[in-house]
């Protein structure tokens, strides 16, 4: 079996209009990988139904290092205190990986 890699997740909750400011944001910073799913839910800022194109929300997820991941917090955080409605998740993840080097197979059968 491939061994596992441990990875940070970034999963940013935002509303949909803020879905290319997000994106661009990651861009800026090398990211080209990431996961988009819309979605709905109920918080703070009250019912985003999906009803309206603009009455949803969208979850970005983002696998990358620990030292990308620093970098990025800092942009999104300038977003939050800039007054753009983002939430951050930060988990510790392990993931397989798809590319498997010499080294990563020693002792694997």
């Amino acid at each position: 079996m491939r061994p596992l890699e441990n990875k940070k997740l970034l999963t940013l909750i935002a509303p949909v209009e803020l879905q290319r400011l997000l994106i661009d944001t990651l861009k800026r910073r090398e990211i080209g990988g990431y996961t988009l799913v819309p979605c709905t839910g109920a918080g703070t800022t009250g019912l985003r139904s999906g009803m309206l194109g603009v009455d949803s929300n969208v979850l970005i997820y983002v696998i990358m290092s620990e030292q990308r991941l620093e970098r990025v917090l800092e942009d999104i955080d300038a977003l939050m205190r800039g007054g753009y409605r983002v939430k951050a998740i930060v988990q510790d993840i392990a993931i397989m990986p798809r590319k498997v080097t010499a080294r990563g197979m020693e002792g694997v059968e």
